[in-house]
């Protein structure tokens, strides 16, 4: 669950990222999937901490996004760069899978 001081744990993070996973894998672009996402959690009363996160998206790209709402940090921002510059729709969301299952082991 959501915590009060507007951070995710990490079941939200790892459920967030297999989310975007699954929406990457069945080929919907990773922008369009992260920002309905991030709409569909607002509308939760969530609305503070993904807000940022959206404007993100368009300004500045996904990975800024993802950072933005602590899914990532810094040295899995400069992998996933070099995974999204691949266009590899499979590739990209395995990657994001790992992630999930990284989160959800070092919780």
């Amino acid at each position: 669950m959501m915590a009060r001081n507007n951070s995710l744990d990490s079941v939200e993070k790892a459920r967030l990222l297999r989310g975007l996973a699954f929406r990457v894998h069945r080929k919907q672009p990773c922008p369009e999937a992260l920002a309905e996402m991030l709409g569909e959690e607002s509308r939760g009363g969530r609305h503070r901490i993904f807000s940022a996160a959206l404007d993100l998206i368009s300004e500045e790209g996904v990975l800024p996004a993802l950072q933005a709402i602590d899914l990532i940090g810094d040295e899995a921002a400069a992998i996933m760069a070099a995974v999204l510059d691949a266009n590899d729709h499979r590739l990209l969301s395995a990657a994001l899978g790992r992630l999930a299952d990284h989160i959800e082991r070092t919780a």
